[in-house]
């Protein structure tokens, strides 16, 4: 998340430390902007090109800023680029500022809008088409794992074959490391795809979650609530999280 701080120099060292142990409350990674005004002539051109980069404007003490014209001048730029405005005293704790960049780090926001001027035809037609968009998604993913499995399983069954048959000795061992390497590099990707097939599955169900309550019925809702939330262990763990431990084992066996 890139957000652009609006800030009095004499502020600068407090607004970044405090930013800093934000972003670590909130375990994202943040780049931070605070640009130097004083004496450059063309810090306006790189506050615009600073400003249309990022994703939100922090405004570190809001009364102090207001006395500095530079400072007015950036806020009044954000305003019109229609950019989230977050505003963060001195006084705040990290956990406060935390609780008021989380919003913007989640999207909710943007989430929200996407679903403006639905009627219910239109969202049970949505609602199909993202049902009929997951289960594709699971079979993509099913045939991913295939791959992965045959890939990999040749590689060992191959390396097998050659250790039987006495093919290896001191000149060609190298085939054997190319191997390893090759299905190492295999592993790693696989286990990157599931963990990505995840965060895909989970998006999507977002919004099949969202459009159900546009709907008389509730059913994956209620799913997901008698499942424990994710939140019970003991009800239900996820499948990717199973899932990544496969390419895991696999890596071991290399």
């Amino acid at each position: 998340m890139r957000l652009f701080v609006v800030h009095r120099s004499k502020d600068r060292h407090q607004a970044k430390a405090l930013l800093k142990k934000a972003s670590k409350t909130l375990g994202a990674k943040v780049t931070l902007v605070f640009l130097d005004s004083t004496g450059c002539k063309t810090w306006k051109d790189k506050a615009i090109e600073a400003l249309s980069k990022a994703e939100a404007i922090i405004v570190y003490d809001r009364t102090s800023c207001e006395e500095s014209e530079n400072a007015k001048w950036e806020i009044a730029k954000a305003a019109e680029g229609r950019l989230p405005l977050v505003d963060i005293t001195p006084n705040d704790t990290p956990a406060v500022v935390c609780s008021k960049l989380k919003p913007i780090y989640d999207l909710r926001e943007e989430f929200g809008k996407c679903f403006t001027g639905t009627n219910g035809t239109n969202t049970l037609e949505l609602y199909k088409l993202m049902i009929d968009s997951s289960e594709r998604l699971i079979q993509r993913r099913q045939q991913t794992n295939a791959f992965f499995i045959t890939a990999i399983g040749s590689l060992l069954a191959i390396a097998g074959l050659m250790v039987k048959a006495g093919a290896l000795y001191s000149g060609t061992i190298w085939l054997l490391y190319g191997f390893s390497i090759v299905g190492l590099l295999l592993c790693n990707s696989w286990r990157n795809l599931i963990d990505n097939y995840g965060k895909l599955n989970k998006a999507k169900f977002d919004v099949i979650l969202r459009l159900e309550q546009d709907l008389d019925a509730q059913v994956y809702a209620a799913e997901w609530v008698s499942l424990g939330k994710g939140l019970r262990p003991g009800k239900y763990r996820s499948f990717t999280s199973t899932e990544k431990n496969v390419p895991l084992h696999f890596a071991l066996l290399i």
